[in-house]
Order: C-alpha cells, then sequence, then structure tokens
C-alpha cells in the first residue's frame, strides 16, 4: 500500500512553546497557527508536502486525564514525556484507514492501547475555521516509552496539508530520517518488525534502520551516536535511554538554509557529508540535520 506506516510526524514535546517556535523560526521554518487538543495539549506544525515536524506543549493540565475506551490518555503521556526529557515524544505513523491498520496491528500481536477518535477546531491561512476530524491508533511501549508511536488518520487531509504552510524560508520540504539512540539497538528489533514486517529493518555498523516510505528510522548505541552526530553536544544519561535525539529533514535550497543560519547568528557543523547539523538546544531538545535533496 502506498504510503503505508510511513513517517507522517514527530512530536517534539516541550515546556515552553513559544520559545520553541521562536527557535525553529531562526532556523528557517514557517510556523503554522496554534491548535488545541481536547486533553490539554496545543501544538503548532512545521509542514513538508508528505509528513510534518509537531511542536507539542501543555496549555491546560486540568484536561490531561482525559482517557479512551482502553483508559489511554494522550495528553498525560506528552506531559510525563516532558517530565522526563524534552524532546522527541512519539512519533506518528501515516494511515490513510486508522481501523483498518488496527486490526493489523491485532493480528501480528503488537501491543497497543485501541483508537482515539477526536475533533478540533482548524484555522485555515485566510482566517476561517472548520472542523478537523482525527483518528489515532495508540502504539505505546509500555517497556520504553519514548519509543512509541501512534497511527494518525486525517479525515480532512486538507486542513493540515496546506500549501501556504509549506513555504519554508530555508527550503526545507520533507523529513528523511528519525533517529533514536539505545544502549542495545536490538532490543528495538522486534517492536519495528511488528510494525513493518521484517523484510524492512536491518543492521550495520551504523546501528539498527528501519525503511519506511516516508523515511528512515535509525536507532544507535551511544557510541554510535556520539560518531553520527560529531560536533554537537549529545547530553544522554544511562535513565534516559531509549530515547528520540534528532529530526533530519531535506531541502530544496541548501546554500539558502545556510545562509540564514548565519544570518540568524545559529552555530551548526557543516558534514562531511554536505548537511547541516544544528544542535539540540536550539530546538526543543532535538538535533536538527538539514541536507540536500537526495
Amino acid at each position: 500500500m502506498k504510503n503505508h506506516l510511513g513517517i507522517d510526524h514527530p512530536l517534539v514535546a516541550v515546556r515552553d512553546m513559544d520559545q520553541t517556535s521562536r527557535n525553529f523560526e531562526r532556523l528557517g521554518f514557517f510556523i503554522n497557527p496554534r491548535h488545541h487538543h481536547p486533553w490539554g495539549t496545543d501544538n503548532h506544525l512545521l509542514m513538508f508536502p508528505d509528513n510534518f515536524i509537531e511542536l507539542i506543549s501543555i496549555y491546560d493540565p486540568d484536561k490531561l486525564d482525559l482517557k479512551n475506551d482502553r483508559g489511554f490518555a494522550f495528553g498525560r503521556f506528552i506531559s510525563d514525556s516532558i517530565e522526563r526529557r524534552e524532546g522527541i515524544s512519539l512519533v506518528a505513523l501515516h494511515s490513510e484507514d486508522a481501523r483498518a491498520d488496527h486490526q493489523l496491528m491485532e493480528q501480528r500481536g503488537v501491543d497497543n492501547h485501541g483508537i482515539v477518535d477526536f475533533r478540533r477546531v482548524a484555522h485555515r491561512p485566510d482566517g476561517s475555521e472548520e472542523e478537523a476530524v482525527v483518528s489515532l491508533v495508540m502504539l505505546i511501549n509500555p517497556q520504553f516509552p519514548a519509543i512509541s508511536h501512534f497511527f494518525c488518520h486525517q479525515h480532512k487531509p486538507h486542513l493540515v496539508w496546506v500549501k501556504e504552510w509549506m513555504d519554508h524560508p530555508n527550503g526545507a520540504n520533507g523529513i528523511t530520517r528519525v533517529s533514536y539512540v539505545a544502549a542495545d539497538p536490538e532490543q528495538l528489533r522486534p517492536r519495528f518488525i511488528g510494525i513493518y514486517g521484517d523484510a524492512a529493518v536491518s543492521s550495520s555498523e551504523q546501528g539498527l534502520q528501519v525503511q519506511t516510505d516516508r523515511g528512515l528510522f535509525e536507532v544507535l548505541s551511544l557510541e554510535q551516536a556520539r560518531q553520527r552526530f560529531d560536533g554537537v553536544d549529545l547530553d544522554l544519561g544511562d535513565t534516559e535511554l531509549p530515547t528520540g535525539v534528532a529530526i533530519r529533514v531535506s531541502t530544496a535550497t541548501p546554500e539558502k538554509a545556510e545562509a540564514l543560519l548565519r544570518q540568524n547568528g545559529v552555530e551548526f557543523v557543516a558534514t562531511r557529508d554536505g548537511g547541516l547539523r544544528i544542535p539540540a538546544h536550539y530546538a526543543g531538545n532535538t538535533i536538527i540535520e538539514i541536507y540536500p535533496d537526495s
């Protein structure tokens, strides 16, 4: 199935939404209007043609314990994630039929917390509003909560993939990689095989890799990660592992992306393979890599 369960959007969970949004703007991203969820979280989206980055925070702590019929509270999960470590809290996978994909996970024996259906007000670029309808299938990892995922089925995709929101000053046009660090990357192999099947998962000297049709997941050991993210701090303790640490995006205009970083006084490392690597403190405790289109 085309575009089935690929990387839809990593959620970067932060305490200070306003400051994080300003930081992402300094990196050259366009930030769309803020939206609110019924369970007390709010977000901004950084949209690309096939996926996006979601910045998420808490706007109403009194709503965090709203639960679905299996007892799962999305808002509380985000709040707990922020308390553990700001940054990538979980990653949404693209679905065009949440209920069919839920049944697929049930057949494969992948633990899940069922389906969450919700509605929210979507703000259009012209100032008008329409109700967005979304179905989620929660694949919360009880052993390693930071390596959790959910399927995201947008019933009205035109309210999310808005052309005016995809025009980024740095030329960014898609997420190509999400990076995790784990004490033992092989521990996560069964999880990804359950979601994607054995053929999508491989191991090499560069760690565990999971190929989706909307980008690559990589799981690195701490030693591999220090080599991989050479030039930027990787401040991780054993108790924080495993966790997400980086998002790579592609750009149609790498020279413009670099010029913007210099203009805005953003530190970065020019990598040996042509990318720009930005320290985690600029982007909600998440390393951002900007690479030319391949």
